[in-house]
């Protein structure tokens, strides 16, 4: 990097750490309820649409995305129309419940519907994903710049992770919203001029040449195999699965939509969701396909596909003054806004779903508004420290941390979605059967995934060019979307070897089909039928079902609520 770069890469981040502390200065002397501390409040749709969505664009789907179009093909466009099936859902479906319970977590929701063993259940599952994660987003993103730059890996994690916490610690959740839409607004900015400046290098008609040549933009694999990876099936209805865990089950998510002041907005902001997703989505596919094309007659020596696009904005991009460190700045705001997202959840289930549960099981006095405010700046602080060192453990045992982290980030979701579906629209369902339904899910789900990276489940890859004038070999074209894997008696090793987008619907039809199935044997065990009546809050509203009783224990809940607010 040259001194512009550099330059460039610094005013990024102090000008995205001062709005932050702007922000927090605006609401220094405000008043603001127990609610609000924890989750924001007054915040605009724009930015908490923004927000939402940088939740999940971490530096990781920022450098893998494009690498994965690279070596496996654009078939991940099929996201898009999933987007349009998976948003509304969200919106109308899942968020009416959760919004006008006016949850501070939503895993409070599990307590009120089942017991506080569902809802201890899948509060631990989100801390341990995390934490787990925020060492991916720390270790992954700091070994691609050092790739790049002369800033070494153990200074780039300390960064990544003070920035973080310092923009909840100092400017609070409102602050991290609007410092996580600016990070969304640069990372928009920097694809854009990626895709621009390579634009100039090579024509749209050679781009797209490239890539129909190369087999990366086949976009009509219909086939019904669960086994390979990115078919449109996979896509559409795992990806609908995963989108559903991801923006209506979790508490990253959630705690944006509970800032906005009414229903109405949380669902403008879970809409327009569809447009960003969909934006960054064809900017990733774009910059995948540039990559390929500029590199399709000489495959780069890297060390890993996370260094394959810091390498082609070095090549491409490096010639204009600024643009490296771009680049960089957009890396480290992908980084830094899923951790700030991530340290205001995880602070806000450790207070809510912990600390307060435990003062009310010992009887002691409701949480002070002084005293969640200065949880949250230190909690920040605390699991920085901790997603440090979780990092660290990552660069020297890489191919273990990191793989088990994806496991538990991506199988984590489903059971926990499972469990919303079942409390919303199966309301005989009670909590022993919850319980078993919860934990079925969480076996099976893990044990698919876990058992993948025993048997070495890896995708065929495509052509990469040779750098030589050596005459490729025939490329079967079957093979595009398959995998291999360790060989099994019977044939096993194709049930680890379904596609990782399924694994969120397969949590949830597991969850489901086994609450009803021990709820069922359960009565039948009692020798009488649990039909005590669910309160209607607590069920979708699309269902016919209703009581006319309100539930004691929602409206007692409802009222401590009231009263610390």
């Amino acid at each position: 990097m040259e001194f512009s770069d550099y330059v460039t890469l610094l005013t990024c981040l102090i000008s995205i750490s001062a709005y932050g502390f702007i922000k927090s200065r605006k609401t220094e002397n405000e008043e603001q309820s127990v609610h609000a501390t924890m989750v924001g409040s007054r915040v605009s749709v724009w930015s908490a649409t923004l927000s939402v969505c940088s939740g999940f664009i971490s530096s990781i789907s920022l450098l893998g995305f494009p690498a994965e179009i690279y070596y496996q093909g654009g078939m991940m466009l099929w996201f898009a129309p999933m987007y349009v099936i998976s948003f509304p859902i969200v919106a109308f479906v899942f968020l009416p419940v959760l919004y006008r319970l006016k949850l501070t977590t939503i895993y409070e929701y599990f307590e009120r519907r089942f017991d506080y063993k569902c809802r201890f259940v899948t509060t631990s599952l989100f801390c341990v994903q995390m934490i787990l994660y925020n060492s991916v987003a720390l270790y992954a993103p700091s070994l691609a710049i050092a790739s790049i730059t002369n800033i070494p890996i153990t200074v780039s994690i300390l960064i990544t992770a003070v920035l973080s916490a310092f923009y909840i610690s100092v400017g609070g959740v409102k602050a991290g919203i609007h410092t996580s839409a600016i990070q969304m607004l640069l990372i928009f900015l920097t694809m854009t001029f990626i895709i621009s400046i390579s634009l100039r290098e090579m024509s749209i008609h050679d781009v797209y040449t490239s890539v129909v040549h190369g087999k990366r933009f086949i976009l009509n694999d219909f086939r019904i195999n669960p086994t390979i990876r990115h078919s449109v099936w996979s896509l559409l209805i795992g990806g609908t699965g995963n989108i559903l865990a991801l923006f209506a089950a979790n508490q990253l998510s959630i705690q944006r939509y509970m800032a906005m002041d009414t229903l109405k907005s949380a669902q403008k902001v879970v809409l327009l969701n569809i447009v960003c997703n969909t934006i960054i989505l064809v900017s990733y596919v774009s910059v995948g396909f540039l990559i390929y094309a500029h590199y399709k007659d000489c495959h780069p020596q890297i060390g890993n596909a996370n260094e394959l696009l810091p390498r082609f904005v070095m090549d491409v991009t490096s010639k204009y003054p600024g643009s490296v460190g771009l680049f960089a700045a957009a890396v480290y705001s992908a980084g830094i806004s899923t951790l700030s997202a991530s340290f205001t959840a995880v602070s806000s289930i450790v207070i809510n779903d912990v600390w307060k549960v435990y003062r009310e099981r010992r009887k002691m006095a409701p949480l002070r508004n002084d005293q969640v405010q200065n949880a949250m700046r230190i909690l920040p602080i605390v699991l920085s420290f901790i997603s440090i060192f979780v990092a660290f453990l990552c660069s020297m045992l890489q191919s273990i941390i990191l793989q088990v982290s994806f496991i538990v980030f991506g199988a984590g979701g489903g059971p926990v979605l499972g469990s919303f579906v079942v409390g919303l629209f199966v309301p005989r369902v009670k909590e022993k059967a919850a319980l078993v339904g919860l934990i079925g899910s969480i076996i099976v789900c893990f044990s698919i995934s876990i058992g993948s990276v025993l048997v070495k489940v890896k995708p065929v890859a495509l052509e990469l060019g040779q750098c030589s004038n050596q005459t490729l070999t025939y490329f079967d074209e079957s093979f595009i979307g398959a995998v291999t894997s360790t060989p099994l008696v019977f044939g096993l090793e194709r049930i680890f070897a379904i596609s990782y987008q399924y694994y969120s619907i397969i949590a949830v039809v597991t969850n489901v089909a086994l609450s009803i199935v021990m709820q069922k044997l359960f009565e039948l065990c009692s020798l009488t039928a649990n039909h005590l009546p669910v309160s209607h809050e607590l069920v979708s509203p699309l269902l016919t079902y209703s009581s006319s009783k309100r539930d004691p224990e929602l409206e007692a809940h409802r009222t401590q609520r009231d009263t610390l607010a």
